[in-house]
């Protein structure tokens, strides 16, 4: 609306020109018989300028321009709200109940029995053997031995310088060692000699024994039912809503006018016809509905099931087993030693010893080397020497006999009793439950809209006039003007 505004005054305005235009044109041709207009009487003087031009002349027209203006107006439209509701549902609950029932069952009571019983028993019979072995005999004997003695050597130097002189004497001293002497000797000793025995030992030993028994339990047993219900749903549906507008029919028309001077104007002007229409325009609008649906729900059954289950029994059991243990007897042995004693000497040796004098002289002094000299000696050592002796030992042979004996043994006799045993049931109750959920709720709200609307609004403009060049009014009429 706004630029077919703009373009019909610009059409306007262009329009005026060419009108002022043709109005001096036609007032010039009126007016070109005024030249010799001398035989019909206009007068000379009041022809002579018709053709000259006249200063143009601003004239004020009113012309009806199309402007948009913000109007308030007040609309319906529809909202969805959210709704809190609450509905009643059942609830399925399992609620257990507990009663005791008597049964009858089977128990094996033991009791003990006496009985004749024969068996074997493993009695030892000892032998008497002979047989040789090797005996390492401890020997001495007498060997060479060379061993490694460092002598002092002693060398003689000179040398000039006052030192104390030594000047040797000797003399005889008594001196007492004492030498090794050995003695042998022969004892005896005890010696515990280690022998394997064998006997035969009782043991008990227990022995597991597998029952199988039978019995009746109630389960809970899980089955899918299948139930219907209803829900709302919304829907968004499409409606038509019949609204109005505003629209310009309105249409050019052809104006005549007169200026100042007497000519016709002609232009195209505007003339607006604002007309409100209705128009069909399509609304989405929620509408709920009910509708049915299936669902699943788990549901507890009692069954009652049979199983079976090992019950284990201890029996005791006695048992024979032949052991091996080692007993340490006495022997008596004989051997020899030796036995040192140191025996004292009295030896006789002769000892130098120094006398030292002080003079300054030339003197010799001796160095003192250790050479090392190979000597030998006597030594005993200890000799094993292998020698083969002839013994006696004991051999054990297990005799089997047989002998009868007295045993309890256990026999387990069947005896019914009853017991009173707690029997769960499962019922299923029904509850009843609130709950809430939301629902769109669709309202009706008035609200006021800026709409806008396209009015005609007159204004006043500045248009160039058409002039006659000169000619008088009257004149110009007479002109054919």
């Amino acid at each position: 609306m706004m630029l077919r505004a703009v373009l019909m005054l610009t059409m306007t305005f262009m329009m005026f020109p060419q009108l002022a235009e043709a109005g001096r044109h036609r007032c010039r041709t009126a007016c070109a018989p005024c030249v010799t207009c001398s035989d019909t009487g206009c007068g000379t003087a009041a022809c002579s300028s018709c053709g000259e031009a006249a200063p143009a002349t601003m004239v004020e027209k009113t012309i009806m321009v199309p402007t948009t203006v913000m109007e308030t107006r007040t609309v319906t439209k529809t909202v969805c709200k959210p709704e809190t509701r609450e509905k009643t549902v059942k609830v399925a609950k399992c609620v257990s109940e507990t009663n005791y029932v008597t049964k009858e069952y089977t128990v094996s009571v033991p009791t003990w029995e006496t009985k004749m019983v024969d068996y074997t028993v493993c009695k030892p019979v000892y032998e008497t053997k002979t047989g040789t072995k090797t005996v390492m005999v401890p020997t001495y004997e007498t060997k060479m031995v060379d061993y490694t003695v460092c002598k002092p050597v002693y060398e003689t130097k000179t040398g000039t310088k006052t030192v104390m002189v030594p000047t040797w004497e000797t003399k005889m001293v008594e001196q007492t060692i004492c030498k090794p002497v050995y003695e042998t000797k022969t004892g005896t000793k005890t010696v515990m000699v280690p022998t394997w025995e064998t006997k035969v030992v009782d043991y008990t030993t227990t022995k597991p024994v597998w029952e199988t028994k039978t019995c009746t339990k109630t389960v809970m047993v899980p089955h899918q039912e299948q139930r219907s219900g209803t829900k709302t749903v919304c829907k968004m549906v499409p409606e038509t809503v019949t609204k109005t507008r505003c629209v310009d029919k309105g249409c050019w028309q052809t104006k005549t006018s007169t200026d100042c001077c007497g000519c016709p104007t002609t232009c195209k002007v505007w003339v607006p016809n604002v007309v409100q229409e209705s128009y069909d325009c399509t609304v989405m609008k929620p509408v709920t509905e009910q509708v049915p649906y299936t669902y699943n729900v788990c549901v507890m059954k009692p069954e009652t099931k049979d199983y079976t289950y090992k019950v284990c029994k201890t029996v005791c059991e006695t048992k024979q087993k032949e052991v091996k243990y080692m007993v340490c007897k006495p022997e008596t042995k004989e051997y020899t030693y030796q036995v040192c004693k140191m025996v004292p000497e009295t030896v006789t040796k002769e000892v130098k010893h120094m006398v030292c004098v002080p003079e300054t002289k030339e003197y010799t002094y001796q160095v003192c080397k250790m050479v090392p000299e190979t000597m030998q000696k006597e030594v005993k050592v200890k000799v094993c020497v292998p020698e083969t002796r002839e013994y006696t030992y004991q051999v054990c042979k297990m005799v089997p006999e047989t002998m009868t004996k007295e045993v309890k043994h256990m026999v387990c006799k069947t005896e019914t009793r009853t017991k009173e045993v707690p029997v769960t049931t499962y019922k299923t109750v029904y509850e009843d439950k609130v709950c809430s959920y939301t629902v769109m709720v669709p309202h009706t709200v008035t609200e006021e809209v800026q709409v806008p609307v396209c009015k005609m609004v007159p204004k006043t403009i500045q248009v160039p006039a058409a002039s006659c060049g000169g000619c008088a009014p009257v004149a110009c009429t007479t002109c054919g003007g």
